[in-house]
């Protein structure tokens, strides 16, 4: 009996975590990021002091928040907007594409950082990309913007859509190059978020690590380019090179003081972080501090390794009715997502709770009531979304022809399902204990 209720116990565990759901709504705003900021929890590893107005550190991974001053203030980001002019060029265009230079493109205020290219010029769209990220060159940004969407203004359109939906709190573009003005802003949250869609892409991370390049003339544009990388810390040769800095991005005006977004990668963690409106070298100072911080007081780990709760084989496959394993294992969490933990916080301190969304099922991971991640439930089977979790109209369900069902209908018949099996389950088991023994005599 002992085992019997073991296995009762176990079922119910399971049943109940999958059942706590709710749906997901609308993006974030900026009241509910600064709500989030605040409730970090009181044994958090105490966090260094940094000189910088605003800033921001974040796991790339989970985009946990593990740092924030300011973050979501209104911030001048100067040249850090061409993160985003990067990011929408490559989701929109292709890497050989001749870009033309207009006088649109070379208007540009004298001082201001360029590569010297001439109205009439030509260059292909992966160098353009390098004089973009490496030297920051001011007339590229207003030449792949209108590459990109035919006209500088309809290029700032696409910007400030992307913005919000990277889930952008306090950001409006109004330029493609970071040049002053009073109503191009944005703060360290939504540039993380940037930078954060940006290292996804393979090409960005090849190009924005790069330490130098050089463009030698060629049919296209006949002569040669020098170019440098604005960033300290991939530079072994400077005072404030980082080993673990693969990549960033430099900002600078005199209305924003000096900005920085930085990726940076250690045994399996990789942390994005912002500083705005820093003194000059305490851009550099500032991210040394928040990285080691990241990477000395937090760990990584894997929930699909570690969280056990969803798992209902071992408490079936030892039942009287002993069902076989692939008619249970119908979910699992997703085995390449991740998410950090303090070094003081080990995983079985966490809570957590079951989001149904339009692509399916996702599990949100807290300490203390404190966000730290969230990893996608797979349908096991297919290591896809299971069928069940996902919206009427949904895409994936038209191309794998499932039935159309709503999420209602889905939990429906996960109860009914779940019911019928313990049905079966205490017929069995009353079965076993009210039949009479059978005796055997010797004839």
């Amino acid at each position: 009996m002992k085992r019997v209720f073991a296995c009762i116990l176990a079922v119910t565990a399971a049943l109940t975590a999958l059942l706590s759901v709710h749906i997901s709504v609308s993006a974030r705003e900026r009241s509910e990021v600064d709500e989030i900021i605040s409730s970090i929890p009181a044994d958090w590893p105490q966090a260094p002091s940094v000189n910088a107005q605003a800033a921001v550190l974040l796991d790339a991974n989970s985009g946990e928040i593990l740092y924030a001053k300011n973050a979501t203030e209104r911030m001048y980001p100067a040249s850090t907007t061409k993160l985003m002019t990067a990011l929408l060029t490559l989701e929109n265009c292709s890497m050989q594409d001749v870009v033309d230079f207009d006088f649109n493109a070379i208007n540009i205020p004298p001082g201001s950082s360029h590569i010297g290219m001439k109205r009439g010029e030509q260059m292909v769209l992966r160098e353009c990309l390098i004089s973009l990220l490496l030297p920051s060159a001011n007339e590229v940004a207003n030449a792949l913007a209108q590459h990109t969407a035919g006209s500088i203004k309809n290029f700032v359109e696409m910007m400030n859509e992307r913005a919000g939906q990277l889930g952008a709190v306090n950001t409006v573009f109004t330029n493609a190059n970071g040049l002053h003005d009073e109503n191009h802003y944005t703060c360290a949250y939504d540039l993380a978020l940037v930078m954060r869609s940006c290292v996804q892409n393979t090409a960005f991370v090849e190009i924005a690590s790069m330490q130098s390049y050089v463009h030698h003339a060629d049919e296209l544009l006949n002569k040669d380019i020098p170019m440098t990388n604005t960033n300290m810390m991939i530079r072994p040769s400077s005072e404030y090179y980082n080993e673990y800095v693969i990549l960033g991005k430099t900002g600078h005006t005199e209305e924003s003081g000096y900005n920085l977004v930085t990726y940076a990668e250690k045994d399996g963690t990789s942390l994005i972080c912002v500083v705005m409106g820093c003194e000059s070298g305490s851009q550099y100072v500032s991210t040394q501090s928040l990285l080691d911080y990241g990477l000395n007081y937090f760990h990584t780990v894997l929930p699909a390794e570690l969280d056990q709760s969803l798992s209902m084989e071992s408490a079936f496959t030892s039942s009287p009715i002993a069902l076989p394993t692939p008619e249970i294992s119908l979910l699992s969490l997703d085995t390449t997502e991740s998410i950090l933990l303090p070094d003081n916080v080990t995983f079985d301190k966490l809570d957590k709770e079951c989001v149904v969304t339009d692509s399916g099922m996702l599990i949100n991971y807290f300490y203390e009531g404190y966000p730290l991640g969230t990893v996608t439930l797979n349908n096991t089977a297919q290591n896809q979304p299971h069928p069940l979790f996902v919206s009427r109209g949904a895409q994936d369900l038209e191309k794998e022809e499932i039935p159309d069902l709503a999420l209602v209908d889905g939990w429906i018949l996960i109860t009914v399902a779940v019911l019928i099996l313990f049905l079966i389950f205490f017929v069995r088991l009353i079965a076993r204990m009210t039949l009479p023994k059978k005796r055997f005599t010797m004839g």
